[in-house]
């Protein structure tokens, strides 16, 4: 009864121990449940993309086809292009973008569980190790400062979640804004770098004599010409209306 009475205390000092000491070292300790599969898969894709092994890649994107058609349905079109024309760079990118697309989508979840501490962590930890299978191409684009504040950010983030202890020992208050804050300032970071390609292509057309034209026209803000038309067509309908009873009075 003693040993059974010892065992069990020992237990639940590891227990409160845990919460009431977080190991913020090692806050993201990746297994399994913390890892994002399509992100993983990245890694075999491009083994195969480097052979020139397209039934292999046929294969990882037939994997997962169904979870690009429902959470990545944009880069759709671009990987089957990718996979049609043997393009492997577009392939890459596309499937970067998705990647991206991911970590969104998992920070947005995120912010709607924030206030369940468990849940929330989960879908952090799965964002933060799907950049980490984007940070090689990151690092490239940017530089490793850059890859740091990120990671810094995610680091912020899980400390804005708080931590509820157990029975209140060693609960830690959480703060929504900074969490918000430091989520948006990841996505803001690196939507810019990880494009849905056939989107980019879409913006050809904003050349530099186009952005000139649009700027002196002052579109896309608050724009003084539209303003003073507006007046102008106002009073000019106030005008005639005026004269229209005048007329009708003279009559």
């Amino acid at each position: 009864m003693k040993k059974s009475s010892l065992f069990l205390s020992f237990i639940l000092m590891f227990v409160l121990h845990s919460f009431a000491f977080p190991l913020h070292t090692v806050a993201y300790s990746y297994g399994d449940p913390n890892e994002e599969k399509m992100a993983e898969a990245y890694k075999e894709l491009t083994v195969h993309l480097d052979h020139d092994d397209w039934g292999k890649v046929r294969e990882v994107y037939s994997t997962y086809e169904k979870d690009f058609s429902l959470y990545f349905k944009k880069t759709v079109p671009d990987i089957e292009e990718a996979i049609e024309n043997k393009d492997k760079e577009l392939m890459r990118r596309s499937w970067q973008a998705a990647m991206r697309l991911n970590i969104e989508r998992r920070l947005h979840f995120a912010q709607e569980q924030f206030d369940d501490y468990g849940q929330a962590k989960l879908l952090l930890a799965k964002a933060r190790g799907t950049f980490a299978v984007l940070e090689p191409e990151m690092v490239e684009q940017t530089d490793q400062t850059t890859v740091d504040s990120i990671y810094k950010a995610f680091d912020d983030s899980l400390k804005a979640l708080g931590n509820p202890g157990l029975f209140g020992i060693g609960d830690q208050q959480n703060d929504p804004e900074t969490f918000t804050k430091q989520t948006q300032l990841i996505i803001d970071t690196i939507q810019p770098i990880f494009p849905i390609v056939s989107e980019e292509q879409d913006k050809s057309h904003l050349t530099k004599d186009n952005l000139d034209f649009l700027d002196q026209m002052q579109e896309g803000g608050t724009s003084s010409f539209w303003f003073w038309l507006s007046i102008g067509l106002v009073v000019l309908l106030i005008v005639m209306i005026v004269m229209n009873k005048r007329k009708q009075k003279k009559q």
